[in-house]
Formats: C-alpha cells, sequence, structure tokens
C-alpha cells in the first residue's frame, strides 16, 4: 500500500512539475519548495500522533477491556421471551422518558490538558512548519515567489490524499 501510495505522491507530482516547467523554473522551484515543506510538516505531524497513539497503548487500562467481553454474551431464549412479552411503551410515555432522561443529564466538562497538545505542539513539527515560513520569506526576499505555484505545491498532498482514498482499496 506504502508503494502504491508514493506512487500516486510521484505521478500528481510529476503532473505539478510537468505544468510548472511550461510557465518557467520559477515555478517549479516554487511548486518543489512548497511540496517539500508541506511534505515535512506532514511526516512531523504523523510521528507525533504515532508517539501519543503507542503512548496511549502502553498507559491503557487493560481491566477495562474485561467488562467488554462480560458484557457480550448472547441472551438465552427465556430472556429472549421476556423481551418480547414485555410492554412497549407508547409513543408519548417514550417521549416524556427521553425528554426527563435529558434534563436530568448534564453536560460532561472536558478538562483542558497539556498533555493532549503533546502531538500539536511537537519540536519536529513546529520546526516543519518554520522551514515552510522561512522558504516562504526566502523566496519573498529573492523576488522569485509566485503564490499559485507555492499554493499549488502545498495542494499536492491533499489531492494525494483524496486520489488514494479513490483508487486504493484496503484490505
Amino acid at each position: 500500500m506504502a508503494k502504491k501510495l508514493a506512487l500516486i505522491y510521484l505521478c500528481i507530482d510529476a503532473v505539478l512539475i510537468a505544468i510548472c516547467a511550461y510557465f518557467g523554473a520559477v515555478h517549479v522551484l516554487n511548486s518543489q519548495v512548497s511540496l517539500i515543506s508541506s511534505s515535512l510538516i506532514i511526516l512531523a505531524s504523523f510521528l507525533g500522533y504515532k508517539k501519543r497513539v503507542e503512548k496511549k497503548i502502553a498507559n491503557a487500562d487493560i481491566s477495562a477491556f474485561d467488562d467488554v467481553n462480560e458484557n457480550s454474551r448472547i441472551p438465552s431464549q427465556d430472556e429472549v421471551a421476556n423481551l418480547e412479552n414485555s410492554r412497549i411503551p407508547n409513543e408519548n410515555e417514550a417521549k416524556n422518558a427521553r425528554n426527563s432522561r435529558i434534563s436530568n443529564e448534564k453536560t460532561p466538562k472536558i478538562p483542558l490538558r497539556l498533555y493532549e497538545f503533546g502531538s500539536v505542539l511537537s519540536p519536529l513539527r513546529l520546526l516543519a512548519y518554520v522551514l515552510l515560513i522561512l522558504a516562504f520569506f526566502i523566496l519573498v526576499k529573492k523576488e522569485l515567489f509566485e503564490p499559485l505555484s507555492f499554493l499549488a505545491g502545498i495542494a499536492v498532498m491533499p489531492i494525494s490524499a483524496l486520489f488514494s482514498a479513490v483508487f486504493i482499496k484496503a484490505k
């Protein structure tokens, strides 16, 4: 699958290079600088989130999974018959019960923890963003900046992800 994904990225990049080459070397430079910078951002994001998931798996509570196994048993025929014979509430009773249940529930507060921002504020990801910004300012200072080519280079990754979602079938 990684080979197919790399092939899609390379094909779209080759099309971008061909289109930008038609307009000149400055356009190729802009598109490739932004493509490399955005690729580094995506790689840094992937590594940060991978590290976060591995840390959560390492700290996971295994006993929480035991409860799922106990509750996932198949009901007996007697239990099924009792459920079928039980009285089905009418529509008004169901609405009243639902409304009272909703009004009794409190909205849970989501605690804002610093460790949840670990993958967002990872040093490697921040460095990749700094590299993108530096590349932008260097191109502007040298008067080589072409906005459409720069944005086209950044757009290669989302477009490639779209094509990979369409053309690569998961097993």
